[in-house]
């Protein structure tokens, strides 16, 4: 899997401080699986828990990739959540297919604002964040 350099914004938004809002909908079953770790990833950003993150949030190839590009998932997880200090996320939509899922995310950081889709999969019978977006 190639590796590519997230952007601040990206990445802060993903690993926001704040507590996520659930969207419109209520989400039950998978997609609530799926919404509460959008959830634990920002409990454990607001925590300034890098290695929890890199542990048992994201997926193993996500977070293997960082070394694969010669960085350091924790260091530079860790650099990410210093910068989500005044940040707010709403999962707004979530789709589950099979081992696969998706969370349409709006985020606020500051004045800046973003949507993003992360990719989740599931591992080990547990959801995990296979993709920060992009």
């Amino acid at each position: 899997m190639p590796t590519r350099r997230l952007t601040p914004l990206l990445l802060a938004l993903a690993l926001a401080g704040c507590g996520a809002q659930q969207g419109g909908a209520d989400f039950k079953g998978e997609q609530k699986a799926v919404a509460d770790v959008v959830e634990e990833l920002q409990a454990a950003a607001s925590s300034r828990k890098a290695e929890d993150i890199c542990s048992d949030i994201l997926a193993r190839g996500l977070a293997d990739s960082f070394k694969a590009s010669g960085g350091d998932c924790v260091r530079e997880i860790d650099e990410a959540v210093r910068d989500a200090d005044d940040s707010e996320l709403e999962v707004k939509a979530v789709t589950v297919t099979g081992d696969t899922a998706q969370a349409r995310v709006e985020g606020r950081i500051g004045s800046r604002t973003g949507l993003q889709v992360l990719g989740l999969t599931r591992e080990d019978r547990e959801w995990r964040v296979s993709d920060l977006g992009g």
